[in-house]
């Protein structure tokens, strides 16, 4: 939102006419508009922040996962390692044994040959060439003995080479098994990888947008501060304003009151001259002087706000006109501690503010009265109430009908109405408009 423009006519406004109060609530609907959408913008952040936490929470759940996965891998080709080391040694044992196997099939092949060569000729030659007739004996005997122990040999190792292709094919199956196994953990790192990347480009999505929401809120908050500060500014202009209105329209009151005072007096002497002088009473000296109207009657305008904050606004509780003013005279002899308004019977009787009802009855001297707390040691009086609408107890808000206008017990119609504080009575009229 663009608020230069608005700031400028807002101070064009106030310097242009000084001596004229502005209307500012459009201005407070602008600065609820720039709050309202700044709290939107607030509560935004918020969320994708808690996005965001949740995306950098997802990531480091998949580093923790593709670490774990690279240890199951390490370990995998750690296995891996130590098999084909181990199934290279049984095949390196295998061709060992086969090698040995082949050497002794082909010693026992050439004493096989030279047997059927040379059958018993070898025998009797062997024994013709010896000296010693049993020496030769026991050469035959271990000629056939090695013969034997070489077919023995043979088949041992023979035995030797199944065990060691059993093992070389259980070391075979392992590594085709380990071989599985690592193919599965790096197809799942390949997807954890590729989960972790959308996360990251998420949550560097969620961060650039955060970034620029939290560069319009800035903004607004600038545009905010400038424009409660004009509004601020403007205001006290009408306060100050509204104040030498009410303090203008207090002296046009209290001269008013003084020339009405000053008229009567003057009145009483011309009719107390012509009862001296045994004339006639002069017309002007019984012409009644017009009543001050009541201005604006008490309505809830004023509800929702403390007390204190009435002073120079606060409204009359009934419509009429003002007979008697606080520390006027009464005509039997004392002298009004309030506001003596003048009115026809039946009119409603209003609360000037918010307040709790402490007494609601009839009071001698004062005919049916009901007495308000406000709060802050304020309290309110109204008397001559022709019916009470309200009872002890009650909690009211200002504008709420009390009752009714009747007559006091000195016989005068309309309401008699008390403004104290700390018990003492203080002047209504300069609380009101």
């Amino acid at each position: 939102m663009k608020l230069w423009p608005l700031l400028l006519l807002l101070s064009g406004a106030a310097l242009a006419a000084p001596e004229k109060i502005p209307a500012v609530a459009p201005h407070q609907q602008d600065l609820s508009s720039v709050r309202k959408e700044i709290n939107t913008l607030k509560k935004d952040i918020a969320q994708k922040e808690a996005v965001r936490k949740d995306a950098q929470n997802a990531i480091q759940e998949s580093e923790q996962a593709l670490k774990a996965t690279q240890r199951a891998l390490n370990q995998l080709e750690s296995k891996q390692q130590i098999s084909s080391k181990k199934l290279a040694e049984l095949q390196h044992q295998l061709q060992g044994t086969r090698d040995n196997a082949l050497e002794l099939k082909s010693r026992i092949a050439a004493i096989l040959q030279r047997q059927q060569r040379g059958g018993q000729h070898d025998a009797m030659r062997l024994m013709l060439n010896q000296g010693n007739p049993n020496q030769s004996s026991r050469d035959l005997a271990y000629y056939r003995y090695i013969a034997q122990a070489q077919q023995g040999l043979i088949q041992r190792l023979g035995e030797q080479e199944n065990e060691l292709l059993v093992l070389s094919e259980q070391v075979a199956q392992e590594l085709e098994k380990l071989g599985l196994q690592s193919h599965r953990q790096e197809s799942q790192q390949d997807k954890l990888a590729r989960e972790k990347a959308t996360q990251e480009q998420q949550a560097q999505l969620l961060a650039n947008e955060i970034r620029n929401k939290q560069g319009t809120l800035g903004k607004l908050q600038q545009d905010e501060k400038r424009l409660s500060s004009l509004i601020a500014q403007i205001n006290r202009q009408i306060e100050a304003q509204r104040q030498a209105a009410a303090r203008k329209k207090a002296e046009e009151r209290k001269a008013r009151a003084l020339a009405r005072k000053q008229e009567n007096e003057r009145r009483r002497k011309l009719a107390a001259q012509a009862k001296q002088q045994g004339k006639t009473l002069p017309a002007e000296a019984t012409r009644q002087i017009r009543e001050e109207a009541v201005e604006s009657v008490a309505d809830s305008s004023s509800s929702g706000r403390s007390f204190r904050s009435l002073q120079g606004r606060m409204q009359l509780p009934v419509s009429g006109s003002i007979a008697g003013r606080y520390g006027s005279a009464r005509p039997e002899g004392s002298s009004w501690k309030g506001l003596f308004i003048r009115s026809s019977p039946g009119q409603p009787v209003r609360a000037v503010a918010d307040g709790s009802v402490v007494y609601a009855d009839a009071l001698r001297g004062f005919g049916n009265a009901v007495i308000i707390d406000h709060g802050g040691n304020y309290m309110t009086v109204y008397t001559g109430l022709g019916t009470i609408a309200r009872s002890s107890g009650q909690t009211i808000k200002g504008g709420d009908t009390l009752g009714n206008t009747g007559t006091l017990d000195s016989g005068e119609s309309g309401l008699y109405f008390e403004l104290r504080y700390m018990g003492r009575p203080i002047n209504p009229q300069s609380w009101m408009r």
